[in-house]
């Protein structure tokens, strides 16, 4: 199976702009939830949110390239990241895809 070029470019585009992150977890949960960190999607076009963290769990949401999420880090495994959408969705990611804030 070939790469497409184009969807190269855009993996491209948005490695650059892992670093424009804003903030997406509220100020109320940075303090009851010390270890919550904002994050992007990266490094592909569509991402699934899945219901636990296994690649083979149901997927509970796909959410799009540059969608910011709030990241659970306590919660989160080796290769997992549990993430709440802004819509209030809760699943994990798989953390190559997800680009934490800094």
């Amino acid at each position: 199976m070939q790469n497409n070029p184009r969807k190269q470019d855009i993996i491209q585009e948005l490695r650059g702009k892992r670093q424009d992150v804003t903030e997406l977890c509220t100020e109320a949960e940075a303090v009851n939830e010390p270890h919550t960190s904002s994050g992007i999607v990266t490094n592909c076009l569509y991402l699934n949110v899945r219901k636990l963290p296994d690649i083979n769990a149901d997927v509970a949401v796909v959410i799009d390239a540059l969608t910011q999420v709030c990241v659970d880090l306590d919660a989160s495994t080796e290769d997992f990241y549990k993430v709440r959408t802004s819509d209030g969705v809760e699943g994990f990611c798989m953390r190559k895809y997800i680009a934490l804030s800094k």
